[in-house]
């Protein structure tokens, strides 16, 4: 997104009609703007950090409400990630994802651990991502039956980026 700008949507869309998309956007500040973006663009699900004021996360979801795109919140970094869920659900939002940040180490789950409890204890939907690896996607899909998982590193840096996917794809389904 950040080499091609927003044009690469469509061009995705064109190769993968079928497919939703999913532009990590990580929007924080002007809010507005940014989304006013993803409305030109349409992707199915876009992301906003999660720990975006209150204020600028009812601007965003009053955009998206525009299009049929769909916000997720990214919780990575957040020192109580289960209260901002609860607030974010109060506000209107309805997806979140679970971002395991790179500082956590190799161990997916322990990485995870502060995130578990958000599927018991909030209806939000739940997106995946952050050292994601084949070996350990049927693992989260048990734990947290997430509605989205977001591969970037295990496919970006393999050798054969498109025989990656397709093994993710596999697996997923």
């Amino acid at each position: 997104l950040k080499l091609s700008g927003i044009g690469i949507v469509g061009k995705i869309r064109a190769i993968c009609p079928e497919q939703e998309i999913f532009v990590d956007m990580k929007t924080i500040d002007g809010p507005e703007r940014e989304a006013t973006l993803m409305r030109a663009c349409r992707p199915d699900y876009y992301s906003m950090l999660a720990c975006a004021t209150d204020k600028a996360v009812k601007k965003v979801l009053d955009v998206a409400r525009l299009t049929s795109s769909k916000v997720v919140f990214d919780l990575q970094s957040l020192d109580n990630p289960v209260e901002r869920c609860l607030r974010l659900h109060e506000l209107g939002v309805t997806h979140i994802c679970i971002h395991k940040n790179s500082d956590c180490g190799e161990d997916l789950m322990a990485g995870l651990k502060d995130y578990l409890p958000i599927r018991s204890k909030t209806p939000l939907s739940i997106f995946v991502a952050g050292g994601i690896g084949l070996e350990s996607l049927s693992e989260l899909q048990g734990i947290l039956q997430p509605t989205g998982v977001i591969i970037g590193g295990a496919i970006l840096n393999a050798a054969d980026v498109g025989e990656a996917a397709k093994q993710f794809r596999q697996k997923a389904d």
